[in-house]
């Protein structure tokens, strides 16, 4: 994605600052934890808060599922292809950073290679392979197409011999030969586990971009192709990937109100009364927070606004996401301080702040993940749909918010005091700076 340079409308002073403090409104009365409503709301009574978990690892990886059970990393090599210097620069770069991001693969360094790389062309010898300790290979060629790249890929398991196991071939853009590698590797881990990895996807978030003014983020999976899109005005919060791969924000406008907006094109999906301040989608669902009368609620429709109905009642609710059932996460101060919540129902009971709720189909079973504030710094979560098993994925690493989880649930995204977006696995292992960026409101497209 590149960078977009565009001309956008500046509120002025004074209706920005009101602006800045009814955005920020719902935000900060949840961290007031206003006392219990009497007889209870969804949830009922907050129970004295109990100690956050503590994280079982520091960030290293240990090992991986694949089809079978728990195994060591698998070490792969990736041999440059034969043909252009620049086409096999990105093969290489893109597949090993997609292998190294994925917690699943340990990438060889191709200084430590004797094959005859010339004399093998696109097979393999096992044996000049195995003698590196390499279990995997993957090799190519690439040529020239007209205005395009052919590229032809293939995955070797050294056990199994000289035959590959995958064999793909694309024809692609000059530009677009990351893309391609990108479907390969998607496949790759496809044969290893059964299913197919999210390289190539990207993220969505919203981050500062000057006093009071706040734009919205795209990135790929693998840190590239960083750019902003162009918004309605110069405060845009909130983005989700929505039908058709449009990403929906809400946007502030000069008269004080915050309505729904989607790029490309910025056309205002609905008229909503209120000020609208966070949207989620799942299925054919959306679901949007409204804040009116110093309260925010929650309400589920069509994509295009239609039918819209509540289903929160009063207090402060925000965050929604939809579970892989169509189930509803969102964050609730209903019982007195903000927890998550599921369908009405609480399932966070430990902490005093939890925030961010998004579902992630961890391969050991669905997780929801969330953001918990923990003294003065924030972490990265895990629970059970069900509320039990709350597990820690970060700690004494600095503050760690907005956690995102990709479409096959294998990687987690999250921001980082330590200076940028990072990706781990469900665990909190492996965990890797892909991006110098910070911001919130992280969503991954797909889920």
């Amino acid at each position: 994605m590149q960078v977009t340079r565009f001309s956008f409308f500046v509120l002025p002073v004074v209706s920005f600052a009101c602006l800045v403090a009814v955005a920020t409104s719902h935000h900060d009365a949840l961290a007031q934890t206003p006392p219990a409503p009497a007889g209870g709301g969804a949830g009922g009574a907050a129970p004295a808060a109990s100690a956050l978990p503590a994280a079982s690892n520091n960030g290293a990886v240990t090992s991986v599922v694949v089809s079978g059970g728990a195994r060591a990393l698998f070490k792969i090599a990736v041999a440059p292809p034969p043909g252009d210097a620049a086409v096999a620069s990105s093969v290489v770069d893109t597949a090993s950073r997609d292998f190294t991001l994925s917690s699943m693969f340990q990438v060889l360094d191709p200084k430590s290679f004797t094959a005859n790389l010339e004399k093998e062309g696109i097979a393999i010898d096992p044996a000049s392979w195995r003698n590196i300790g390499a279990e995997g290979v993957v090799k190519g060629n690439t040529s020239a197409r007209g205005s395009g790249v052919h590229l032809e890929l293939r995955l070797y398991v050294v056990s199994r011999g000289s035959d590959a196991v995958l064999k793909k071939e694309y024809d692609v853009a000059a530009g677009g030969v990351r893309s391609a590698v990108h479907q390969f590797d998607n496949e790759v881990v496809k044969y290893f586990t059964g299913t197919a990895a999210s390289f190539g996807s990207r993220l969505v978030f919203s981050a500062t971009t000057g006093r009071g003014q706040k734009g919205i983020f795209g990135v790929d999976s693998d840190g590239q192709g960083l750019g902003r899109m162009q918004a309605v005005s110069n405060v845009a919060l909130a983005p989700a990937v929505g039908p058709g791969g449009s990403v929906y924000y809400a946007g502030g406008l000069a008269d004080g109100s915050y309505q729904l907006f989607k790029y490309p094109g910025n056309a205002q999906v609905m008229k909503q009364a209120g000020l609208v301040f966070g949207v989620a989608f799942g299925g054919s669902k959306m679901a949007v927070v409204v804040s009116q009368s110093g309260q925010s609620d929650i309400f589920t429709g069509s994509p295009d606004g239609a039918s819209l109905a509540k289903v929160t009642q009063g207090g402060l609710n925000t965050h929604p996401a939809f579970g892989p059932g169509g189930q509803l996460a969102y964050v609730s101060n209903a019982g007195g301080n903000p927890q998550i919540y599921v369908d009405g129902k609480r399932v966070s009971f430990r902490g005093t702040y939890n925030m961010a709720p998004v579902w992630c189909n961890d391969p050991d079973g669905v997780k929801i993940l969330f953001m918990g504030r923990d003294g003065g710094t924030w972490d990265i979560f895990s629970i059970d749909p069900s509320g039990g098993n709350m597990k820690r994925l970060t700690q004494d690493q600095g503050s760690n918010t907005y956690p995102a989880c990709s479409p096959d649930g294998r990687t987690v995204a999250f921001f980082s005091t330590r200076g940028g977006l990072y990706l781990s696995n469900p665990q909190g292992q492996n965990q890797q700076k892909i991006a110098s960026v910070t911001g919130e409101s992280l969503r991954w497209e797909g889920n």
